[in-house]
């Protein structure tokens, strides 16, 4: 019974580690997917506010990393827990045990500031600021990544500006002689090459003049009047739930392997106890049966009767008894 519940957590530590492995490569897969977006990780540009907004490179780039790299992370430890699993080792088990409970306790905190506190890891789409941020740093030298991200969004989203298109009237880009025959950005206009790939690095409008235009009754239908920030919500909110659901599934496969780790922990051990108390119970056995045996050997295995005594010619000589007729 011993050998067959010791058998059983052995299975489910070994299904645990086989969800962990697959877990372990979906991150991977999916880290290195989201590096490999480019549209994607530049339009995060626009998610980051505050001290994130300087970091050389957008948020998702560092996310798709640190995905890859919980990975890379949870695939280790699933090989070594099936070798932990194999051997009835205390020391494999409790480093296995650890290096769960490190990633599970570190992605519980990330998950949950995440969730809480967005705004306090810059994960957040602020109007105001973007609208500042796009006056100030659209089109000028240095922001090359912003602009595009700007172009970008307002190509795949239909849209101009954070609000509208009226922001880029105050914008740097319009006051200084950057661009002075542009009213709004080439992006902002409705092109005919929008199903390209590249599009926003090479805007083609169906009507460049009209849809420069100042008037309303000349732009309108050649131009976006919409404003980009409810589409980036939506975007942002699908993202972040994305994100989350795939941490929660992440998080219950670590919670499993913990437990399944704890079962074969117990089991190791209950198994071992047995182990020493029939070691123990075998040897006390063998001790009080050696007496016995002992006392076995020394009884003759034949009694002698009177009547083998007196049948036999020792008897009769050693007693001088003579055979009467």
């Amino acid at each position: 019974m011993a050998v067959l519940s010791l058998l059983g957590s052995k299975a489910i530590l070994a299904v645990c580690n086989f969800l962990l492995l697959a877990c372990g490569f979906f991150l991977i897969t999916g880290g290195m997917l989201l590096l490999l977006d480019n549209e994607k990780i530049l339009l995060s540009r626009l998610l980051t506010s505050g001290p994130l907004s300087t970091m050389p490179q957008p948020f998702l780039f560092y996310i798709g990393i640190g995905i890859a790299s919980v990975g890379l992370i949870l695939t280790s430890t699933g090989i070594l827990g099936c070798w932990a699993s194999c051997m009835h080792s205390y020391y494999m088990l409790t480093a296995y045990f650890l290096i769960i409970m490190v990633v599970l306790v570190g992605e519980c905190a990330v998950y949950a500031t995440a969730w809480a506190w967005p705004n306090c890891l810059g994960l957040d789409v602020d109007p105001e600021a973007l609208t500042k941020a796009l006056q100030r740093n659209y089109g000028n030298a240095g922001q090359e990544q912003f602009t595009a991200a700007i172009d970008l969004a307002q190509t795949l989203f239909n849209c101009c500006g954070v609000e509208s298109a009226n922001e880029y009237d105050t914008s740097l880009w319009r006051l200084q002689p950057l661009s002075p025959s542009l009213a709004i950005p080439l992006t902002c206009c409705k092109l005919e090459n929008y199903n390209a790939s590249k599009a926003y690095l090479n805007p083609q409008p169906i009507n460049k003049t009209l849809c420069q235009a100042l008037e309303p009754n000349r732009h309108e239908g050649y131009r976006h009047l919409e404003g980009c920030n409810d589409h980036l919500q939506q975007w942002y909110r699908r993202h972040f739930l994305l994100f989350l659901g795939t941490g929660l599934a992440a998080v219950l496969v670590e919670f499993l392997v913990l437990l399944s780790t704890i079962l074969m922990c117990t089991r190791i051990y209950k198994h071992n106890l047995e182990v020493k108390e029939n070691v123990r119970n075998s040897t006390q056995s063998k001790t009080v049966s050696t007496p016995a045996q002992t006392f076995q050997r020394r009884t003759p295995t034949t009694a002698y009767t009177n009547e083998t005594y007196a049948m036999s010619n020792s008897f009769r000589q050693n007693y001088k008894l003579v055979d009467r007729i």
